[in-house]
């Protein structure tokens, strides 16, 4: 499968990506409100009104790490976490994690989330991907030598050395040669 063809299996997916995404941002004003030392944040539709040992009132807040959340879309998220219309909520960091570590919970049994793993898991066995390769089996009548064979079956992590093939009866040294290889015999 090739990566236009990956990337547009997850398309599907756009839902779940950007409620993620949001999420994050909730965490992210979360960890920005124990920076500041802040203890309460009112979030409206068009502001973030962050409150601790000053106030500071603006329609986007970018963090230390230059992550920036909306007002819209931090509004939108609670509203959806509450589970009650209001002009404005009134959360506490710690109210913040706790909503989002409720929602992380319903994300990871939502059928959203299965159905992003079974795109994985075609898209990792589609032919043309290293998992799914198919193999040449000796029965077969294969010409193909051990070694290649055995690279053809590396996965990513093995590739960074070549493989060798196992020694035959034929292959043996000659008497008195002392072996190449400072792998131990298997």
């Amino acid at each position: 499968m090739d990566t236009l063809k990956k990337a547009g299996a997850m398309l599907a997916h756009l839902d779940l990506f950007h409620h993620m995404l949001d999420l994050r941002g909730l965490l992210q004003l979360a960890a920005h409100m124990e920076e500041r030392g802040d203890r309460v944040t009112l979030i409206s539709p068009q502001t973030i009104t962050l409150i601790g040992a000053d106030m500071h009132s603006d329609p986007t807040v970018t963090t230390s790490k230059h992550a920036t959340i909306e007002a819209p879309t931090a509004y939108r998220v609670l509203h959806a976490l509450k589970g009650h219309d209001a002009p404005e909520y009134a959360v506490t960091r710690e109210e913040l994690g706790a909503l989002n570590a409720r929602a992380v919970a319903d994300l990871e049994a939502s059928d959203a989330l299965r159905a992003f793993e079974t795109t994985l898991t075609r898209i990792a066995a589609a032919p043309g991907t290293p998992a799914a390769a198919p193999t040449p089996s000796p029965a077969a009548g294969s010409a193909t030598s051990p070694a290649a064979a055995s690279a053809a079956q590396a996965t990513p992590g093995d590739t960074e050395r070549p493989s060798r093939g196992r020694r035959t009866p034929d292959a043996d040294p000659a008497p008195g040669a002392r072996p190449t290889s400072d792998q131990p015999a298997a």
